[in-house]
């Protein structure tokens, strides 16, 4: 019954996101945490961008969800070989430093590995790089949008930046000075997707 309420396409970005979380397990607190920290995130994130593409795209919901929940991916590794180098586990900064610098490539060779469609695949990669302006509006766009909206009323240094000037909220046709949690549908959108993957 939850199959064909949910629909076969959500029922297995369901089933690939609980193998995921599967993934998120460690053995040292500071890992734990660090994994913790991170599905949070791409739960979060997935859910934004269900919403976002929903009302904004014509593209497919339950794709951009699952391009939400596999964007962080390339840190799993990253975490895993560092529960097992003690010196790099011990140093928050540089463990922090590498996640920030290679988790993108480690994250595009895993989904391509796993043959993941070519526009879920680039994801990790590309939704950092905020100067992106692709022909069209695509999951990498609402990935971009997702994370930086998820970011708004924080310090993070992402709500420095000049949203103005980022590619993705025009291809969106989004206002970049909207919060979307501002707006009580799309708010109320947002937590119900995030809580279908928690």
């Amino acid at each position: 019954m939850a199959v064909s309420r949910l629909g076969i396409n959500y029922t297995c970005n369901l089933a690939t996101g609980l193998a995921m979380e599967q993934m998120f397990q460690a053995t040292s607190d500071v890992v734990d945490r660090k994994m913790r920290e991170v599905w949070n995130k791409s739960t979060e994130i997935a859910g934004i961008c269900h919403v976002l593409c929903k009302h904004y795209t014509r593209l497919l919901p339950d794709q951009a969800s699952l391009a939400g929940l596999v964007h962080q991916i390339g840190v799993l590794p990253i975490l895993t070989y560092a529960e097992e180098h003690s010196e790099l586990l011990a140093d928050s900064i540089s463990l922090n430093h590498v996640i920030e610098q290679i988790h993108p490539i480690i994250g595009d060779k895993i989904l391509r590995t796993w043959e993941f469609p070519e526009l879920i695949s680039m994801v990790p990669a590309q939704y950092l790089d905020f100067t992106r302006d692709s022909a069209k509006v695509d999951y990498v766009d609402i990935v971009q949008v997702a994370t930086l909206q998820s970011y708004v009323g924080s310090e993070h240094p992402y709500t420095q930046l000049d949203w103005s000037q980022i590619p993705a909220f025009r291809k969106l046709g989004l206002d970049p000075s909207q919060n979307l949690n501002d707006d009580e549908d799309l708010s109320a959108a947002m937590e119900a997707a995030m809580g279908m993957l928690q």
